[in-house]
C-alpha cells in the first residue's frame, strides 16, 4: 500500500458518488424512451397501447426497430377516405370491388355501358354514406371487416359480400 492511499476517504465518497451515477445512468436511460424512434422494450409496447389501445400488440417475436416501423405507419395510414378503403381491403384480398350508389361513376351513367355487362349498376341519390364492397371466395369476412372499420368514417354504412365457393 502506497503512503498516499486513503482507503476510508475513497470509500466514503464512492458511496456517496455511487446513487448519483445510478440516477445518471437511470436518467439517461429514461431520456432515451420519450421518444418513439429511440424507445426500447416495454416502452414501446406502452407507447402503442397509449396511441392505438389494443388494437396494435406486438406480433410474437417481433424486434423492436419492426414494431416501431409498424407503428410509424399506422400513424400515417390515410383514413376515411375511398383510396383508403380500397387501399386497406387490398392488402387483405386481390380482386374485391367497391361501389357506392351514390357515386356517378360507379353506377356508370355516362352511358358507356349497357344492361347486361357486369359493370353496370343503379344509383341512388337516397342512399348517401352507403358502400358495397364485393370480394372474392376465400376472403376472410373477419379481416376485411377490421380493415374497414378501422379506415371507414363514422356514420358510413358498409356492406360485404363475399362470393361462394
Amino acid at each position: 500500500m502506497s503512503e498516499n492511499a486513503t482507503p476510508v476517504l475513497d470509500g466514503v465518497l464512492a458511496g456517496l458518488a455511487w446513487p448519483w451515477a445510478m440516477f445518471w445512468q437511470l436518467l439517461s436511460y429514461t431520456s432515451q424512451q420519450t421518444r418513439l424512434q429511440s424507445s426500447t422494450g416495454n416502452f414501446i409496447d406502452m407507447a402503442a397501447a397509449d396511441y392505438f389501445g389494443d388494437n396494435l400488440p406486438r406480433l410474437s417475436g417481433e424486434t423492436d426497430s419492426a414494431y416501431i416501423l409498424r407503428i410509424q405507419n399506422e400513424f400515417l395510414a390515410q383514413r376515411n377516405t375511398r383510396a383508403a378503403l380500397e387501399y386497406q381491403i387490398s392488402q387483405i384480398v386481390s380482386g374485391a370491388l367497391i361501389f357506392e350508389p351514390w357515386r356517378a361513376s360507379d353506377c356508370v351513367c355516362e352511358g358507356r355501358d349497357t344492361y347486361g355487362s357486369a359493370s353496370t349498376r343503379y344509383g341512388s341519390r337516397t342512399s348517401p354514406g352507403t358502400v358495397f364492397v364485393q370480394c372474392p371466395a376465400g376472403a376472410d369476412s373477419e379481416d376485411v371487416s377490421a380493415a374497414i372499420i378501422k379506415t371507414k368514417a363514422e356514420g358510413i354504412d358498409v356492406f360485404i359480400a363475399i362470393a361462394s365457393d
